[in-house]
């Protein structure tokens, strides 16, 4: 099945949200920085599903939502986020990428959502027409207030659609995984429960190949819990959990790729680039295998000439990047 990634704009956040975790900083540090933002992608994905059709794996973000005070008019994250917190060109919406692919968005028969997060489902309202899949997990807590103030799924983002679809995580262990979901009954996308990052958190593996983490994971290096850990908002100890059982999932299927939806990592950039025509060329393959091997040891420790550090903008900006 090719799988083709897209780059759905970007989001601004702070150094501290992806990597601060082990850092001793908490959520309210993170979330009045001003000075340590870097830009990471937002991707969804599409899935060329040979019976089914053409299936997605989150939807990234809209256009509506670049423009902050109006879209997000009323609610607490009108004054929490950023106003510039996506960036969004024309080329690069939810629409032009499917367009390049020769689809339309009415042409998608599913969608898959890894959470709620906005960054996820800024699309969604674009696939009314579709069922939607997400874990039950995530759907049951869809009205709780994070932090007692906003709705864990942001309505307007979710009006369009009527076709819930809860997955109950009944089927088989996979990897380090005691349960699992074939969506599609051909075993060829596999649903599984990564919570932690939100309460249903699910993560997507793809003819056993590739494994859609969403946000369990931000980037690749983040697979070394121990060494590298995003702040957590929800649950830490089901986040390092679910992190584990993806650790054993890599454990049991060698050639396994594991892709964040926000890897900024050059591992994460190669790799999306090589599966822009839907399939990973050997020589891909071989590069990220060796990438991994020089990055994390057997006990899936991180190399530390690879542990991240912001790097401040030359100009003095407040938008660096990461080494």
């Amino acid at each position: 099945m090719k799988i083709h990634p897209l780059r759905v704009g970007r989001t601004k956040v702070p150094f501290g949200q992806f990597y601060g975790g082990l850092a001793g900083a908490d959520f309210d540090e993170f979330v009045t920085d001003k000075d340590h933002f870097i830009w990471v992608p937002i991707h969804a994905y599409l899935l060329e599903h040979p019976t089914v059709g053409p299936v997605l794996v989150d939807t990234g973000i809209s256009p509506e939502q670049t423009e902050h005070v109006e879209y997000y008019r009323g609610s607490i994250m009108e004054h929490v986020m950023d106003v510039d917190e996506y960036d969004l060109p024309a080329d690069e919406t939810l629409t032009a990428q499917l367009v390049r692919l020769g689809h339309k968005p009415q042409d998608v028969r599913a969608v898959i959502i890894t959470h709620f997060h906005e960054d996820h489902v800024g699309g969604l309202n674009l696939f009314g027409h579709a069922p939607v899949y997400l874990g039950a997990g995530e759907y049951a807590a869809r009205e709780e207030k994070v932090f007692g103030l906003v709705p864990l799924a942001y309505p307007p983002s979710i009006a369009a659609i009527t076709d819930w679809r809860p997955i109950e995580f009944t089927g088989p262990a996979v990897g380090g995984f005691g349960g699992s979901a074939d969506l599609f009954g051909d075993g060829s996308v596999i649903a599984l429960p990564t919570p932690g990052h939100s309460p249903g958190s699910t993560s997507v593996l793809v003819d056993h190949r590739f494994l859609l983490t969403g946000d369990a994971l931000y980037t690749i290096r983040h697979l070394a819990v121990d060494d590298v850990r995003a702040i957590q908002v929800g649950k830490e100890e089901q986040y390092i959990d679910s992190i584990r059982r993806i650790q054993w999932l890599r454990r049991a299927i060698p050639d396994l790729l594991i892709v964040p939806a926000h890897d900024d990592t050059e591992y994460g950039v190669r790799l999306t680039a090589g599966l822009v025509a839907g399939e990973l060329s050997e020589e891909d393959l071989r590069w990220a295998k060796d990438w991994e091997r020089e990055t994390f040891d057997e006990a899936i420790r991180l190399n530390p000439a690879r542990l991240p550090h912001f790097i401040p903008d030359p100009d003095g900006g407040p938008v660096g990047r990461v080494s």
